[in-house]
């Protein structure tokens, strides 16, 4: 029969076991171009996105443009960056390679000695309406974090990004 300590012990190491959590990775990007109306002025824009997201739909982590930069590169072979917060065991770090325009071609996910957890594919919609033109692009990425739970970002959450690229 196991003794009051070790069971003590037992029940002490099980009540710090950590539960991975299950996210979703999304790097997006979009534009839109008009041709000039009559009285002139055509109109463009850009956006830049990157999220990572917990089953219920909410974003732990959620910046345009992590660290300063765009999430995405269509040179250098990519972006690579890394996050990392209180709420992860570990660093993991996210790459991405756009096309020429910019919409994600590919997307991973690594843990901190770069071993891939995860890669995606990009996927886009582009619409042309005879006098303008809209893209849509995302690539997605599932992976298990090493930690128990992030809480929502609102604008001041746990997680950082470490630099431009690793």
């Amino acid at each position: 029969m196991p003794s009051i300590k070790s069971a003590f012990f037992a029940l002490a190491a099980a009540a710090v076991t950590v539960q991975a959590e299950h996210l979703r990775v999304v790097w997006s990007a979009g534009s839109f171009s008009t041709i000039p109306g009559p009285s002139g002025g055509s109109e463009s824009g850009h956006y830049s996105g990157f999220a990572i997201i917990r089953d219920d739909g909410e974003a732990i982590y959620d910046e345009g443009y992590p660290y300063g930069y765009s999430p995405c590169f269509n040179t250098g072979g990519g972006r690579e960056f890394a996050i990392e917060g209180d709420c992860w065991d570990s660093q993991f770090r996210f790459h991405c390679e756009a096309d020429f325009g910019g919409s994600p071609e590919s997307c991973a996910v690594k843990d901190a000695s770069g071993n891939v957890l995860g890669e995606g594919t990009g996927q886009s919609d582009i619409d042309f309406i005879g006098i303008a033109i809209g893209i849509d692009a995302s690539c997605v990425v599932e992976f298990e974090s090493d930690g128990g739970g992030c809480p929502v970002d609102n604008g001041n959450g746990p997680l950082h990004a470490t630099g431009k690229s690793v």
